[in-house]
Parts: C-alpha cells; sequence; structure tokens
C-alpha cells in the first residue's frame, strides 16, 4: 500500500502541475494463490501478485485514458501526457464526468482479516483433504479429476483532482472438488464448492458432499420424450439464468437499444412474487464494496418490487443522459477497462417453501439441476434462451429418476412473468456475477426436447 499511496501522490502533484482539466487516477494490486491436488500430490500451484494503475483526463467534455503497470516515478510524465493527448482525440460523443465524492459511504465488511493466517500449507492440505474424502464417499468414485483451493485479495484506490480519496481492501478463498463416478461403461462427474471470508467457511463436507451426489446420481441418467412441462429451476440454475440476463437491468444497454426494459421503468414486468434487490452494503457479499468504479457510494437498490420495475442500474454517464442519480454501479472489468456497469449483489428474494414442497406444489414436471451452453444459447437481448440441461423429473410431487441430455427453451423475460413462487433454499453464486437465487417454480409449461 506504501508505494502505491506514494506514487499516487507524485501522479497527483505532476498532473496538477500540467493538466488543464480534471483527472483521476484508479489503481488496483493485489495477489492471486491456486492450488489443484491431483492423487495426492500438487498438480498446479500458483501465486501471482498485480499492479495496474489507470490515469484519466477530462479536456473539454472528453476523456482521455492511459495505464501503467510500474510504480517508477519516471514514467509519471509519459501517462499523463498519453491521458491529455487522447482526451484531445477522443470521438465519443456522449459527457464524462470526474466524480467529486458522495456524501457519506457505507461499511460493508469485505476483508476477513482471518484468512491472513491461512497458510498456504494450511491450504494445499484443504485441497488434499477433499480429494480423500471424495475417493471414500462412495466406491464408484474412481477417481477425482480436480481438487483445488483459491484465494485472493484486492486493493481498489481511487483519488483525483476534485478531492477524492478512496481505498478498500477485499479478499476471499474457496475450495471446489470434481469428483469422477463409474458403473461399467457409464462415468458422470459432479462439481462441490464452498467458501467465503474465513476458515469456517472451508467445510470439506459440504463440498465433497454435493460434488459426489452429482456424480453418481447422474450415472443412470436418462432423457425423456420431448413434451411441454411445468418447471422448477433449481437455485444454483436459476443464478445461471439471472447472471446471463443480468444485462438487461443495465441502463447502458437500455440506452443503447440492447434491452426491451427500455423506458419500463414503473411498469409490471415480473410476477407479483418477484422481487429483485442489488445491494453493495451487504456484509461479506461477493459483490459487496463501498463504493463503485466512479466514486459513487454504494446503496441497495430494489430494481423489481413485486413484479414492478422500480429502477435500472446507472452510471454517471447514463444516469445524465435519463435524467436521475447514479445507482452506483460504475464497474470495471480491470484497471484498463473502460467504465461499464453491472450488478453488485443481485438477489431475487426468496420465499417460504423448501425444494421439495415446490416439487410437491408442482406435482409432475421436471427439476432442472444445470443448464449449458449460456453463451452460445441465450440472447441478451431478446431474452430468448434453449439451453441443454439436466435435472430430475418430479412424479406424483416426488423427485424421481435424474434426467440429462435435454434442452429446454424459452423466453427471460417471459420467465419472470411467469414464476408462480421462490422457494426458500437460497445459493450464492461464488464466481462470476455476485448473483443469489432460491429455486423458483415456473407457472406454466416450457418446452422440453429430448428423444
Amino acid at each position: 500500500m506504501s508505494n502505491i499511496n506514494e506514487f499516487c501522490k507524485k501522479l497527483l502533484a505532476y498532473a496538477k502541475d500540467h493538466c488543464d482539466g480534471e483527472y483521476e487516477i484508479y489503481a488496483a494490486n493485489g495477489e492471486s494463490f491456486r492450488v489443484e491436488v491431483l492423487e495426492g500430490q500438487i498438480k498446479n500451484y500458483s501465486v501471482n501478485d498485480y499492479t495496474g494503475i489507470s490515469f484519466r483526463v477530462k479536456k473539454d467534455g472528453k476523456m482521455g485514458y492511459s495505464s501503467t503497470t510500474s510504480y517508477d516515478e519516471d514514467d509519471i510524465p509519459e501517462l499523463v501526457d498519453s491521458a491529455c493527448g487522447n482526451a484531445a482525440i477522443i470521438e465519443k460523443p456522449d459527457e464524462q464526468f470526474i466524480f467529486s465524492g458522495s456524501e457519506s459511504y457505507p461499511s460493508p465488511k469485505v476483508y476477513g482479516a482471518e484468512l491472513d493466517g491461512v497458510t498456504a500449507e494450511e491450504k494445499i492440505a484443504f485441497a488434499k483433504l477433499m480429494e480423500i474424502k471424495a475417493k471414500e464417499a462412495d466406491p464408484r468414485i474412481i477417481k477425482v479429476e480436480s481438487s483445488s483451493v483459491i484465494s485472493g485479495r484486492s486493493t481498489v484506490v481511487i483519488k483525483n483532482s476534485n478531492g477524492m480519496d478512496l481505498c478498500e481492501t477485499s479478499n476471499f478463498i474457496a475450495g471446489y472438488v470434481i469428483p469422477i463416478a463409474a458403473d461399467g461403461d457409464k462415468m458422470n462427474d459432479g462439481f462441490g464448492i464452498c467458501g467465503g471470508f474465513d476458515r469456517a467457511c472451508l467445510d470439506a463436507d459440504k463440498a465433497v458432499g454435493k460434488g459426489v451426489r452429482e456424480a453418481i446420481d447422474f450415472l443412470d441418467a436418462k432423457s425423456v420424450k420431448s413434451a411441454s412441462m411445468r418447471i422448477i429451476f433449481r437455485n444454483s440454475a436459476m443464478c445461471d439464468l439471472i447472471e446471463t440476463f443480468s444485462g438487461i437491468f443495465s441502463s447502458e444497454s437500455a440506452q443503447r437499444g440492447f434491452s426491451m426494459l427500455a423506458g419500463k421503468e414503473g411498469e409490471k414486468i415480473a410476477a407479483d412474487c418477484v422481487t429483485l434487490v442489488d445491494d453493495p452494503t451487504l456484509d461479506f457479499g461477493f459483490g459487496s464494496r463501498a463504493f463503485d468504479a466512479e466514486g459513487v457510494a454504494g446503496r441497495r437498490n430494489v430494481v423489481v418490487e413485486n413484479g414492478v420495475l422500480k429502477t435500472l442500474l446507472y452510471n454517471l454517464e447514463t444516469a445524465h443522459k435519463a435524467g436521475v442519480q447514479s445507482t452506483g454501479n460504475a464497474s470495471k472489468g480491470g484497471y484498463t477497462s473502460p467504465i461499464g456497469i453491472s450488478v453488485t449483489n443481485f438477489t431475487l428474494t426468496p420465499g417460504e417453501k423448501t425444494l421439495d414442497q415446490l416439487a410437491e406444489k408442482m406435482g409432475e414436471g421436471m427439476i432442472i439441476t444445470e443448464v449449458s451452453g449460456l453463451h452460445a444459447g441465450a440472447n441478451a437481448v431478446t431474452g430468448d434462451f434453449s439451453l441443454m440441461a439436466k435435472g430430475y423429473l418430479v412424479e406424483n410431487g416426488k423427485q424421481g429418476r435424474a434426467v440429462t441430455g435435454v434442452t429446454v427453451s424459452g423466453n427471460f423475460y417471459e420467465l419472470l412473468k411467469n414464476i408462480e413462487e421462490p422457494g426458500s433454499d437460497v445459493y450464492n453464486n461464488m464466481f462470476g456475477a455476485a448473483v443469489s437465487s432460491p429455486s423458483v417454480l415456473i407457472g406454466t409449461k416450457m418446452s422440453v426436447a429430448g428423444e
């Protein structure tokens, strides 16, 4: 941190004397750890440190960018001159902003201090433990394709000519296992994961239990005849769908004509039971943060309430165009990336019934536990999707045999309108966008293509 602060101090001082306009520093640094175990031996091991500094200048309403990975003071003049030069030739017509700062900022817990004491040796031991437990769980588990632990720490700093001076450090740890089951010539894999912000989150039994169940349950999975049927999307599958289509709630997408929610704030877009909340202020949420990529304070935003679209998600630029305030959802894919918009902790509010109770209510149909082909089989503009899926048949209100080799088709906009009831079993996605969702019972039949 001392290197970042010292470099930023010198960069701001130089920019003050050489920049004709507003300017800002966005700095990110951190470290990542990953170990993968195979047959009790380390297969892959990596520890990486990273640093990146982006500098931007606003001049005559135009924004110029430059970046570096160096803390070398000799690089400062080139960094500033490059950003100023880019600002002079930029063609983007929309006005962009360098923020002066919010009146106050939340303080969500995003750093688990206990993780500082978890050594590399302990992480390796945990990866080995998951592999051992998976192999011992059932004689049909013939091997473990991967047993891994990953962890990371990152710090973001934003300082600018308007007096902003922000800094936040976050961390996490996770373990995952992929057991392989075999029975005769039939083979299948499963996936289990655990993770969070303290030692207790490293729960080998939780990760292994889920992975082994998936591997074994689907050994005898078969397809079904093509039909229209009632569907429950299990929590993790619903998370994948919400993440895939989360861009429809972006004001940037709406303003560019890439979301059918443009102009629909205040209108009914989903079933009465659907409430979607984006909240970066949650303690130890995987998308939690005190401020966004422009330094706007994080805040809880009710995006959909009882089926009504209350707000899209905004950064400073799109909020200015719409004549509203930023919702604090500015994001950067990396320190060199331009400002975009993304969800933080995006949650479908749960209901009261368990998955078994939802199945009992449905009576006949299918629980979809996994969807795949999301990048190729989902149109984020129209909402249409046609995805490979697997899950379980539901007969007489009870979960039955495993099903694989089917394709489920529908439209996400229509799916939101046809959710009959959300369950109580919330799943938190640890990879990709920080989306949380319970299982959901769909009120109308959906097309399932099989045999």
